[in-house]
């Protein structure tokens, strides 16, 4: 049977092309609920992709990704439409995959890359969700949309937290165009380097200079800050130093460093993976198995293609841009 979310221009078959190790179980009970999944990883990062989800669901002794349908921002398709997001065809729909707990045995696993936490969903994204959801009601696949954290035990879950039920109207117009305002007030949880992150061409640096008096490291929520006026509101001076390491809040040590390595600088290494949630255990210096563990974990969302377990230049680079993108 053809199913019309098959159809779709932006969608890529890689069911059984993806890592894996085994195989998922058939169903034994009629899809009730669609559900709606964020991956937490940026979503213009290589790890944001079905691949990369792959690599890692099997790092955890799943038989392989635990999702049906990913959506890949960072990956455009040219459509007769527009551009969308791609859409990747993990696996088989009747399949039983691992996706949601005791929920999986009549639950889709739908997964939009991206941090909503912080992140903005573009444009040529909320039009493939919005595409890909009404196929999938013409299909008669599932009776309900639900977030992750709807699901039975995962209302502590933080995904997924776009307003999904809106974006299924996107092209409607029933939505307006995200533009960014003037001026914004800060929420809870917000810092100058989410704001950046989620705004084309504007720095941290930027929203600094354009709020003369705000202290970044102590916002509070209710504060108005100038947003819009902020585009290349920052001059970077000639010949500027570049800030040291030692003067951030987690500083990374330089060279290599791998199993078996100790003193102060796998402490800085196990400090900085600590607080970025891909914990190590104590900082205690020692590069042993957890730490070996915690680093490959880290690659596995943000360098799948240099999983190795070592520390070393290109990961050193990477950790500090998703510490930066934390606010330390």
């Amino acid at each position: 049977m053809a199913y019309a979310f098959e159809k779709l221009p932006q969608l890529v078959d890689k069911r059984g092309k993806l890592p894996k190790k085994g195989a998922y179980s058939k169903r034994v009970k009629k899809i009730t609920d669609r559900v709606w999944h964020h991956s937490l990883t940026k979503s213009n990062l290589a790890g944001s992709t079905a691949e990369a989800f792959a690599r890692y669901h099997v790092s955890l002794g799943w038989p392989g990704i635990g999702y049906h349908l990913v959506i890949e921002p960072r990956n455009k398709v040219k459509t007769s439409k527009g551009l969308r997001a791609r859409i990747v065809y993990a696996n088989d729909i009747n399949l039983r995959t691992y996706h949601v707990g005791n929920s999986n045995q009549f639950s889709l696993g739908i997964c939009v890359a991206g941090d909503y936490r912080t992140e903005n969903l573009d444009n040529a994204t909320k039009a493939t969700i919005d595409e890909l959801q009404e196929a999938l009601v013409r299909d008669d696949i599932g009776q309900r949309d639900k977030s992750h954290q709807e699901m039975p035990g995962y209302s502590w879950k933080a995904c997924c937290v776009f307003d999904y039920q809106k974006v299924f109207a996107f092209l409607n117009g029933d939505i307006i165009l995200n533009t960014s305002p003037k001026t914004y007030v800060i929420q809870e949880g917000d810092t100058f380097w989410g704001l950046a992150n989620n705004i084309d061409g504007i720095t941290v640096n930027d929203l600094i200079v354009a709020n003369p008096g705000v202290d970044p490291k102590k916002l509070k929520v209710g504060q108005k800050i100038n947003l819009g006026i902020a585009k290349n509101a920052y001059t970077p001076k000639k010949d500027e130093p570049k800030k040291t390491q030692e003067t951030y809040k987690y500083p990374l040590p330089s060279g290599v460093l791998r199993e078996g390595n100790k003193g102060e600088s796998v402490k800085k290494l196990q400090r900085a993976l600590n607080a970025i949630y891909f914990k190590c255990g104590a900082a205690d210096g020692i590069f042993g198995a957890k730490t070996e563990d915690a680093l490959r974990r880290f690659q596995t969302v943000y360098l799948p293609y240099e999983v190795d377990g070592v520390y070393g230049p290109n990961t050193r680079k990477k950790l500090q841009a998703v510490l930066k993108s934390k606010g330390f």
